[in-house]
């Protein structure tokens, strides 16, 4: 009898556990699709051009599950949590001075409602860490980069009002190419990782592979397909074929080269965008980067706070009528960060990218190939796309979540060397 009882209260103690579990997993899908942008803002913008209030409104409420989950799983991991936070103090300094911005911010209550959603998806960050090996991280993005990229081509075939943007280029499951483009760069890098690694089944990986490259090509996105090209040399560095010394001193000169095209870029952008055959304002960016700089320097040490300059009346109607088009932000991470948060802030960021470079390069020597490669391939690909894209402190988007859980693991995976 009373082993009848100890074998049903064994049997409910599990029954429990594989439920909890089965509710962590589709939390954390939901919260990596939510955090690509896809599917829900596409059918509420529909054929606008823009997005109403009113919508805007109704999608801030998709957070609503993850700004409630988060600290829960937070608390149920608490060591392993604190013990990150404790080891990465550059990422909570810059979580504290996201939120004290809101303190001398032009729009304050925009300000502490995304300065929230960024320290949200920065704790999610850990809890990621502390809940997955680098294996099962990829594994989960893996499968990620296969939604997007099929529901993209569904949406294209089956909706192309949607699909397409006016000028013919595809948006898939997004609202602008840009996003489209984003999407397969993550998903070309991520794949090809998998591939590498014999992560998911191969042909499904093949026909994901393909599918991203199909939508890279078909968004038109220069700057992802760029971005792309950057992560697959890195990747091809990294190669167990070529021999450990001349890896790093590929790795290193690609480093090196980053940093030239970086100060060519923001010193002597028109005379490159002309090398390139491109627009030398760099389809309007040059113009708007001088009138970024410009007010930056007005509030150099503080800035306007985080992600409020774009939203003030005054500002938007001077930005129109000082471009001639609606910039919706400073199309630079690294401006769109001094701009926010001042210098100070962007020095803060700047530091923790360092770190996360640095922390993946020593994890890729120790041994650890899949979190190494991993780390390395998506932090510079994050690292260049911000060049020109203000994605770097995205409140809520998937790449600043991806880049700060491999910050995290990292670090946990060398902790746990000797």
């Amino acid at each position: 009898m009373n082993g009848s009882v100890a074998g049903a209260a064994g049997l409910g103690r599990t029954r429990r556990v594989v439920f909890a579990r089965a509710l962590e997993e589709s939390f954390f899908a939901y919260v990596l699709v939510t955090s690509t942008g896809a599917v829900l803002p596409l059918l509420a913008l529909g054929t606008d051009p823009s997005l109403s209030a009113e919508d805007s409104a109704l999608l801030r409420l998709a957070l609503i599950p993850v700004l409630l989950g988060a600290p829960l799983l937070a608390l149920a991991r608490a060591r392993a949590v604190l013990a990150a936070l404790r080891d990465t103090p550059l990422l909570v300094l810059l979580v504290v001075w996201v939120a004290c911005s809101t303190l001398w911010s032009v729009a304050p209550e925009i300000t502490a409602r995304r300065a929230l959603a960024f320290a949200t998806f920065s704790l999610l960050a850990v809890v990621l860490a502390a809940s997955f090996t680098p294996r099962a991280l990829l594994e989960r993005l893996v499968w990620l980069a296969l939604a997007l990229m099929g529901a993209s081509l569904v949406f294209r075939l089956a909706l192309p009002e949607l699909g397409t943007m006016s000028d013919g280029a595809w948006r898939g499951a997004f609202t602008h190419k840009n996003g489209l483009g984003q999407a397969a760069n993550l998903a070309v890098l991520v794949l090809l990782l998998a591939w590498r690694h014999r992560v998911g089944p191969r042909p499904i990986v093949l026909l994901g592979l393909g599918l991203a490259l199909l939508a890279l090509v078909a968004s038109r996105s220069a700057n992802s397909l760029l971005v792309t090209l950057v992560g697959g040399a890195l990747l091809l560095a990294t190669s167990a074929a070529v021999h450990p010394l001349a890896r790093a001193a590929i790795v290193s000169a690609g480093f090196a080269l980053l940093a030239v095209l970086a100060l060519v870029l923001l010193l002597f952008p028109a005379e490159l965008a002309g090398l390139l055959g491109r627009d030398p304002t760099l389809t309007g960016r040059v113009p708007l980067w001088s009138m970024v700089l410009a007010h930056i320097q007005e509030r150099p040490w503080t800035g306007w706070g985080y992600q409020a300059f774009w939203v003030v009346p005054a500002f938007a109607e001077y930005v129109l009528s000082t471009l001639g088009w609606p910039a919706p932000n400073a199309h630079s991470g690294y401006l769109e960060t001094a701009l926010g948060l001042g210098w100070p802030g962007l020095a803060l960021v700047l530091l923790l990218l360092g770190q996360a470079l640095g922390r993946a390069w020593r994890t890729f020597l120790a041994g650890d190939r899949l979190l190494g490669e991993l780390a390395l391939v998506l932090l510079l690909a994050f690292s260049v796309r911000n060049l020109v894209e203000s994605e770097l402190l995205q409140q809520s988007g998937i790449l600043w979540l991806v880049s700060a859980t491999l910050l995290v693991a990292c670090r946990r995976e060398r902790a746990r060397r000797p």
